[in-house]
């Protein structure tokens, strides 16, 4: 039930959000679900997750992560997915960001509807800071969360116990 009830609430956080967000800025949405209930949202289709996503990340403007709310800890794959492609990333604050990436230079975070369409108004206008941080957040996977460095980590600390 938990996890039906997860996807449930996160449908319609991310259709609120969208809709607030269409309001006032393009957004396009990449899925293969019929989206009626977004007419101000261009529905994309479905797109390939190796060949064509990553092409879509660094090449959108700003890329949105909505975590489950289900979701208390971590740092979410599609965070690794958009930055790790050279993407802008606007998520949802996560206690764990901070942890490995610097907020406001790696990664931009919001926490409310308004923060994250004040947001993006801001980082749409604000084109030199928007594109840096989205090369500061690829450097930082590149460098720091390769699976070779991930897996030495993981390793390393299973020695020392």
């Amino acid at each position: 039930a938990n996890y039906f009830l997860a996807r449930k609430l996160a449908e319609l956080d991310r259709t609120a959000i969208l809709k607030k967000l269409s309001a006032v800025h393009q957004v396009k949405l990449y899925t293969n679900n019929p989206t009626p209930q977004l007419p101000k949202v261009e529905n994309m289709g479905a797109i390939d997750y190796y060949e064509i996503m990553p092409l879509v990340f660094q090449h959108s403007k700003i890329n949105l992560n909505i975590t489950l709310r289900s979701i208390q800890k971590g740092i979410p794959l599609r965070a690794f997915d958009i930055m790790g492609s050279g993407g802008f990333l606007l998520t949802n604050y996560q206690a764990e960001l901070p942890d490995y990436f610097e907020i406001g230079k790696d990664l931009a975070c919001f926490e409310s509807e308004a923060e994250l369409v004040e947001k993006c108004s801001y980082y749409l206008t604000h084109e030199e800071e928007r594109q840096q941080i989205a090369k500061n957040g690829y450097e930082k996977v590149k460098n720091c969360c390769s699976y070779r460095k991930r897996l030495k980590f993981i390793l390393e600390k299973i020695g020392e116990e």
